[in-house]
């Protein structure tokens, strides 16, 4: 009997190590070296893109609705919309320059704001096969790289496309 018991335990140690095993989630430089290549040159909105400068940022949008200031790593959000916390858009500033842009709604009239609200099915069809997939706060992600222009893509997806995010590569 005590060796049963034994069993029973180790049996559930192991099956609870392999169910936190497969709960790590991945960041989007896990996967790549093995993503080929999407040319995302194009990925702006309006005239913003990477590497575009704070002057250009307020130029376009005008000031910001919200200015968050975060320390570590040291940043600045202009965040555009009515709500803090449901907004059409926050833009990431380093040292005076876009690194990063989240895009919530589609209210900007632009190309790539137009993904939301499109399907897997039909972002494979527009962006193509070379892309990955991964969990990230219970969201599905799907992602593209564009390794010489140093451009990241992510879209959340629910069942169709509810945010995107551009971003530099590291």
């Amino acid at each position: 009997m005590p060796n049963q018991k034994r069993n029973i335990i180790i049996l559930i140690f192991f099956i609870c190590a392999f169910l936190l095993s497969g709960c790590d989630s991945k960041n989007k430089m896990d996967y790549y070296d093995d993503t080929k290549s999407t040319d995302l040159s194009q990925a702006r909105i309006h005239t913003i893109t990477i590497n575009a400068t704070e002057q250009q940022v307020r130029k376009e949008f005008g000031e910001p609705d919200f200015i968050e200031e975060v320390e570590n790593p040291e940043a600045t959000y202009y965040i555009y919309g009515n709500d803090k916390e449901d907004y059409s858009l926050d833009v990431m500033l380093t040292d005076g320059k876009v690194k990063r842009f989240f895009i919530g709604k589609d209210v900007f009239n632009s190309e790539i704001a137009t993904l939301i609200g499109k399907s897997k099915e039909e972002i494979v069809k527009l962006l193509g096969n070379d892309y990955y997939e991964r969990n990230d706060t219970g969201s599905v992600v799907i992602g593209y790289f564009d390794k010489s222009h140093q451009k990241n893509i992510e879209l959340i997806m629910d069942e169709t496309v509810t945010g995107i995010i551009v971003s530099e590569i590291p």
